[in-house]
């Protein structure tokens, strides 16, 4: 049973008690034993009283009688009237006594009554007291249930979760921004198919012929005697076939024809060992490492794999490579590093990545066409500062974050514009959280009107009308009002502050979240660096963490030049094998 049962079985028998006491308690005021024991002893009372009076007469009739006589009744009378005397004394007696016990149990009653009242009453405020905080209890709890099942419900559309977090047994949110035409998927009638095209005549580096074996007969008459044509069906093939080389390098020595001292070439930068591979198997170990994010203990087992055993370098010779392309790119880095500080607008972020079993940050700058890696071992303002990046920045460049508050601060000059995709999530996850439409409803605001630039910008159109642009500053300024009159009279633990902060933040940022609706050449989201951090996560996932801050600063190099190379449309593996080479891409062959 538990202490809230008990302590109702208690006060529902405390209620009987005083009930039954209350009664009795009642008969004992009412007087009704005490008014017919009274009665009881004036009738014996009477009755002795009627044998006095009965003995009077009798002594009144004697007088007549001789003195002897009189003597003798009177005698006799006089000893019966002291009995009657001792005897109705004693009747008084108990009388008194009855009364004086009767007043004691009564007062003991009232004093019983009295202290049960007050054990009662004390009990009722306690049993009170347990419903409060009985209710007190339920309340927190069902708050909780609600945050709970708030968080059950968090996908990618209200929380920054990539859809391949999703839990088993949820339905995968795919994100697609375009309209449904309606049409079944695939390819619709009339489309054309798309396959390879047939191979030109000198495009062919090897041909394979598939005679008629003497298996095959005339599918007419059976016989088995058939006669070549000199005619064949032609299906080409693309494939590609990794070939192991091993080349011997000799560099001449000659001797001087004045005095013989001998003459060498000098060794190429590759040539240095005795032996040693090549840059190709270098480049194949980078790209593995960097954008494959393979485990380091697992690209030697690739490599030994495509070989077929021939090519097995170690783990440390790839942690070695790591270093050494780290080490060729930092001019590289300096001068990419220049030229995106002078950009007109840039995108960038950050994310926690473990660095030796603690927090450390990786961090992105970036454009179109330019990647900028750099690693710390904290997510400050001081790795800010010495990436120095931002405060390089010009009054007139604009800066797209996730609502990343050292962006303000005072020793950076440029604009800040922010992400609209989180506050879209930001807004989801608290309207589930808290129930409160009016939040959806400034989610819908926000989509509806960066569909509508979507697709006037597609339709070639530059900017919203100006009527257009009061409409949405309108919608917007009634929302948010009724947003913070709802979010002041939240005062849930979970939701509360969250929501009030959202509000305030959405009023005190709204220029910066906002601009875009005044200049549609800015982005609405800050997905570029989002895509561009994914990787990190994904090596994260595979690899667990980063050895040291060096490791992630030679992973954050590399990705840079990986990257920057791709988005200019130069091959990953032609770029690794020059930088394997001691000759890597220059910012100027890349941007001209």
């Amino acid at each position: 049973m538990s202490a809230y049962a008990d302590l109702i079985l208690k006060v529902n028998t405390l209620e009987c008690i005083v009930k039954s006491l209350q009664q009795q308690l009642d008969a004992f005021k009412s007087g009704a034993r005490y008014m017919k024991l009274q009665k009881d002893f004036h009738r014996v009372i009477a009755g002795y009283e009627r044998k006095i009076k009965n003995l009077k007469i009798e002594l009144g009739k004697a007088h007549a009688e001789t003195v002897d006589v009189r003597e003798i009744w009177f005698e006799q009378c006089d000893q019966d009237w002291q009995t009657y005397r001792k005897e109705i004394a004693h009747m008084q007696a108990e009388v008194e006594k009855f009364r004086n016990m009767y007043w004691e149990a009564l007062k003991t009653c009232d004093d019983k009554i009295a202290s049960l009242i007050q054990d009662f009453s004390a009990m009722l405020a306690e049993r009170d007291n347990a419903l409060v905080e009985k209710d007190a209890i339920i309340a927190a709890l069902t708050r909780e249930l609600e945050h709970k099942t708030a968080l059950l419900e968090r996908n990618s559309t209200n929380t920054s979760m990539p859809t391949s977090q999703t839990p088993i047994g949820k339905k995968k949110h795919i994100p697609n921004t375009r309209r449904s035409s309606g049409k079944k998927k695939g390819g619709q009638p009339g489309h054309v198919k798309h396959t390879l095209e047939k191979l030109s005549d000198d495009e062919i580096t090897e041909i394979v012929f598939h005679p008629v074996g003497e298996e095959y007969c005339c599918p007419d008459c059976g016989c088995d005697k058939l006669i070549p044509t000199g005619e064949y069906e032609e299906k080409d093939v693309i494939d590609h076939k990794v070939i192991t080389t091993k080349t011997r390098n000799k560099y001449e020595i000659c001797a001087c024809g004045c005095c013989g001292q001998l003459v060498r070439r000098a060794f190429d930068a590759n040539h240095r060992a005795e032996c040693q591979y090549g840059s190709n198997v270098q480049a194949l170990c980078l790209s593995l490492m960097n954008t494959t994010n393979a485990a380091i203990n697992k690209v030697p087992m690739v490599i030994a794999g495509l070989t077929k055993g021939e090519v097995c370098p170690s783990e440390g010779y790839v942690a070695k490579l790591q270093r050494r392309a780290s080490k060729n790119l930092k001019i590289f880095k300096a001068e990419l590093a220049l030229r995106l500080i002078k950009q007109s607008l840039i995108y960038w972020d950050d994310t926690v990545v473990m660095i030796n079993t603690k927090r450390g940050c990786m961090r992105f700058y970036g454009t179109e066409n330019i990647s900028y890696f750099t690693a710390h071992k904290r997510k400050d303002l001081d790795g800010i500062l010495e990436d120095g990046i931002l405060s390089a920045l010009s009054a007139s460049t604009k800066a797209m974050h996730d609502h990343n508050i050292v962006n303000y601060n005072k020793q950076f000059a440029f604009e800040n514009i922010e992400c609209n995709i989180h506050l879209e999530r930001d807004l989801q996850k608290l309207a589930d959280d808290t129930g409160h439409v009016v939040l959806l409803s400034i989610k819908e605001l926000v989509a509806s009107t960066i569909h509508e630039r979507n697709m006037m910008i597609k339709n070639g159109t530059e900017r919203f009308e100006e009527g257009y642009i009061q409409a949405f500053n309108n919608r917007l300024s009634a929302l948010l009002s009724a947003a913070e009159k709802i979010a002041k009279e939240n005062d849930s633990k979970y939701s509360g502050q969250p929501e009030r902060a959202l509000v305030e933040r959405i009023k005190n940022f709204r220029e910066n979240f906002f601009a875009w609706v005044y200049d549609f050449s800015l982005p609405t989201t800050n997905n570029l660096s989002e895509r561009a951090l994914r990787g990190v996560k994904s090596k994260l996932k595979i690899s667990g963490q980063f050895s040291s801050v060096d490791t992630a600063e030679y992973y954050a190099d590399i990705r840079t030049y990986i990257d920057t190379c791709r988005r200019n449309g130069i091959n990953e593996m032609e770029a690794l094998i020059r930088l394997c080479n001691g000759n890597p891409y220059t910012v100027q062959e890349i941007f001209g």
